[in-house]
């Protein structure tokens, strides 16, 4: 059996039994697979490489960085999934297989029905490389490409079915190809005219409808001579009634969406900064946004990711509640005005609810997000937290953060979530599974090393924890206090309670956060410090109430008096809309 990279639709990589390959799922060795698999020959030279996906890095060391990245594919994949030939880098089709190849052979044996099921959706969709807008620029017209190659495979189908009498299936087909290509008025006029043949006046109707708001509304033009002499012969039909085209709200700007591969780029790489969900990601990506939206102020997403990425500084407690719930509330509202039909509008509304504790509101507009867009893992992420920390729904909220990491497997920050949640349900084995991934694919995922560590302890791995602890000391040495809280956690709960002391007692003198010391003491079995640190505590971050409320390293506390206060301010500052 062979590994198995899809490239068409949501990103994945996975091993001959079909287990995802997590550490081979790095972002730029996805992207080094892309380019090798979709060049021709699937072979490509380490220049062409490095200049697409170190361009900011001196030869010496982008070598070194290609050579590494190589090495783990080859170590994930099998030794000789990547052959080297000279200064030439080539895929082996006896280890590896990649739909874009197989789509493409396909596209060459006219095999259209074949292609067309490979076609899953488009090249690398939702993907980007930091610092690497050539790479950016690449997938762009990659892109363009593939889809207009499913779209040309889709028309020819549906000829060719027309031809052998399949009028009913000839009719899907064309279906299929003015999806790909949605503002093609010969597809379009094909497709008329097989749902006419069949007497499917109604489909038609609808499709001509939606085919001409589509050419006024996000093209601004007028159907051709020859769609419009089809059209009049269309409603010549005595059962057929004259296709209305509603204008668009003067408020809202359906065009929005068409914006220059510049602005697209500064979108995608504000998105992928604000999915490492660290304050200087979060604060870059604020930057690119906010270019975004200077360069085409019509940006839905522009406007989008500038809510999204206040929402996260706020919820974060890396800008005050207040400044950050204004700043997300005059984005979102700018993108709901220009177009409140896109997936990522409602999306940001329900973040800025959940930033304004408003649950039964931000759950409404995720909920709506998810039925614009099911494939929209941030809002799936987003419903899980509204699940999680407005209603105390524990097992609802891991269902939709499995659905979010199932959408968008290579992403730390959704990986790293789920391995917090399933830590909170006692499964320390899963959420081990979770954090190790989320951990290799961002080594500065503040949430990261310490949820190792936190589940190696339940696990009794004392290796794990000093692993753990010891390269998030590496990578966030300005998360020192932290990490050595939960450093003293964990050797409290593995047994020994002198060391955790220790610990604790060198935590505090980092500054580390309250609720991290309260969890530390709490281990430790200091009841009393573990109480006088949450009372110090303000529980503004996200993920505050969640611990209060489930991490079992408070169990022995529960039941102090001190304690049961705790939990009022927590229900006050979250106004948690379930009873506990």
């Amino acid at each position: 059996m062979l590994s198995r990279i899809s490239l068409l639709g949501p990103v994945s990589l996975t091993g001959p039994k079909g287990v995802t390959l997590r550490r081979a799922s790095q972002q730029r060795r996805i992207a080094l697979l892309a380019l090798v698999a979709s060049s021709p020959g699937q072979s490509i030279s380490r220049d062409r490489l490095i200049g697409y996906l170190w361009p900011d890095r001196d030869e010496r060391t982008a070598r070194h960085l290609l050579a590494d990245s190589i090495y783990v594919l080859r170590q994930t994949l099998g030794e000789r999934a990547i052959v080297a030939s000279g200064e030439t880098l080539l895929l082996s089709t006896d280890l590896v297989w990649t739909d874009v190849a197989e789509f493409r052979r396909a596209i060459a044996e006219e095999r259209w029905v074949d292609a067309l099921q490979l076609y899953r959706g488009d090249f690398l969709d939702g993907f980007h490389v930091r610092n690497a807008v050539d790479f950016d620029q690449w997938v762009l017209a990659e892109r363009d490409r593939l889809r207009a190659m499913a779209a040309r495979a889709a028309s020819t189908l549906a000829v060719s079915l027309k031809e052998a009498g399949r009028t009913a299936e000839a009719a899907s087909a064309a279906e299929r190809a003015l999806e790909l290509a949605p503002g093609d008025e010969t597809s379009f006029r094909s497709l008329v005219r097989l749902l006419i043949e069949t007497d499917n006046h109604a489909r038609a109707q609808s499709v001509a409808r939606t085919f001409i708001e589509y050419l006024a509304g996000e093209l601004g033009v007028a159907p051709s001579a020859e769609t419009t002499r089809l059209l009049r012969e269309f409603r010549a039909q005595p059962s057929d009634e004259p296709i209305v085209v509603v204008a668009p709200q003067a408020t809202r700007d359906v065009r929005a969406r068409k914006i220059d591969s510049v602005t697209t780029s500064l979108i995608l790489r504000g998105r992928h900064q604000w999915h490492q969900r660290t304050r200087g990601a979060i604060e870059g990506a604020i930057s690119y946004f906010t270019s975004a939206t200077e360069r085409d102020p019509r940006a839905v997403e522009a406007w989008c990711g500038l809510a999204d990425s206040w929402t996260v500084m706020g919820g974060r407690g890396y800008a005050p509640i207040a400044v950050a719930t204004e700043r997300a509330a005059v984005a979102a509202d700018r993108a709901l005005r220009l177009d409140d039909t896109v997936s990522a509008t409602s999306a940001s509304i329900g973040g800025l609810n959940i930033l304004r504790r408003r649950w039964h509101d931000a759950e409404s507009a995720l909920r709506r997000s998810i039925a614009l867009d099911p494939r929209n893992a941030d809002a799936h992420h987003w419903l899980s937290m509204v699940l999680l920390s407005g209603f105390g729904l524990r097992d609802e909220a891991v269902r939709e953060q499995s659905i979010a990491v199932s959408l968008n497997p290579v992403l730390p920050m959704l990986v790293g979530v789920l391995g917090w949640q399933r830590y909170l349900r006692g499964e320390y084995d899963l959420s081990r599974s979770n954090m190790e991934p989320a951990v290799d694919l961002n080594g500065d995922f503040e949430e990261g090393h310490a949820g190792l560590a936190r589940a190696a302890a339940r696990l009794g791995d004392e290796a794990a924890v000093m692993k753990a602890i010891g390269d998030g000391l590496n990578r966030r040495g300005d998360l020192r206090g932290d990490l050595l809280a939960e450093q003293a956690s964990a050797f409290a709960i593995l047994g020994d309670t002198h060391r955790a002391r220790r610990l604790a007692l060198e935590a505090s003198r980092h500054d580390a956060l309250p609720l991290n010391m309260a969890l530390a003491w709490a281990s430790v079995g200091d009841k009393r410090k573990a109480l006088d640190s949450l009372e110090r505590e303000s529980f503004l971050v996200y993920w505050a109430p969640q611990a209060v409320w489930w991490d079992p390293r408070f169990d022995q506390i529960r039941d102090e008096r001190r304690f049961a206060r705790v939990l009022d301010r927590v229900a006050g500052v979250w106004s948690s809309e379930w009873p506990r």
